[in-house]
């Protein structure tokens, strides 16, 4: 016979410390506060620790509490999976979509009519913000496309999307016929910021082997479509993603600036789910067709 402690206990326990709150635990579990507190408690007095400090109006984990969540929620969504083959539960064809705004607007809405028009179609909701979504509190969502490297947290997968290169982008109008050639003459021109970004128009210099901080100015903006729209209007050089500019390139609205290869690389964007939802046909279908559009841009 195992040596376990009670399975509620241990429900309530996963439940307040993924959601950091007896209340919401309650409410997840269709149980009184009181109830959660009570099961926790037995659960405390069980293993001989202390799980949660309790504040007035919150409750925080203490590093042993952190432990067994830890080491609990991998042992939950292993028998999750392990039950999954017979369950056979009915899943919904909807599938809720948070993105960041730039690579919503540039890459992913584009190409969502061709995600829609597979065999056997899937509702997509969209929904977009710079803060990315807590996949563990908001099970509303199935997928997060994330811009930069994700926290890592116990029961969340993460996969990077593929290095991105990172260009100096340019319209016609502004470059005209007079083509920089090298890093001097590129900073006499408007060089445009992208606050967010994880390449600053210092890096590349650096990068370049520029060991002396050039001066240059431009205007500067939070999102990248918005640095690429003002590129395109010609108000300076912008430093971005080739995929994100991938609609302005080919209509030639913008075009990368040559002769300044090797250019940069780097994991920009990145697919967050549960570990729960692994086996997950919609999120299944959903990454196959991500990473084979992927492989086209």
């Amino acid at each position: 016979m195992r040596n376990l402690p009670n399975f509620a206990s241990l429900r309530a326990f996963e439940s307040a410390a993924r959601l950091e709150s007896f209340a919401a635990a309650a409410d997840e579990l269709h149980l009184t506060p009181s109830a959660i507190s009570h099961q926790i408690r037995n659960l405390e007095t069980g293993l001989g620790v202390t799980l949660f400090v309790r504040h007035t109006r919150r409750v925080e984990l203490t590093a042993n509490g952190q432990q067994l969540a830890r080491k609990l929620s991998v042992a939950l969504d292993a028998l999750e999976e392990a039950c999954s083959e017979w369950m056979h539960v009915p899943e919904t064809m909807n599938l809720s979509v948070h993105c960041s705004p730039s690579f919503a607007s540039k890459w992913l809405a584009p190409r969502l009519s061709l995600f829609m028009s597979l065999p056997n179609p899937i509702n997509i909701r969209l929904t977009s913000s710079a803060t990315p979504p807590d996949l563990i509190r908001h099970e509303e969502v199935d997928v997060a496309l994330t811009y930069g490297a994700p926290i890592e947290r116990p029961g969340i997968l993460y996969e990077a999307l593929g290095q991105e290169i990172i260009a100096p982008l340019a319209s016609p109008s502004l470059i005209a016929s007079n083509v920089p050639h090298t890093e001097k003459e590129i900073a006499r021109y408007p060089l445009i910021d992208s606050q967010l970004s994880p390449v600053s128009w210092g890096d590349w210099f650096t990068h370049r082997g520029i060991q002396r901080e050039l001066q240059y100015s431009g205007p500067s903006f939070d999102r990248a479509a918005m640095a690429l729209g003002a590129a395109a209007d010609g108000l300076g050089i912008a430093l971005e993603s080739t995929r994100l500019a991938q609609e302005e390139l080919n209509s030639g609205k913008l075009f990368v600036i040559e002769g300044f290869e090797p250019y940069l690389r780097r994991e920009m964007h990145f697919l967050c789910y549960r570990a729960a939802q692994k086996r997950s046909q919609k999120v299944e279908r959903f990454k196959a067709w991500l990473i084979s559009q992927l492989a086209q841009t």
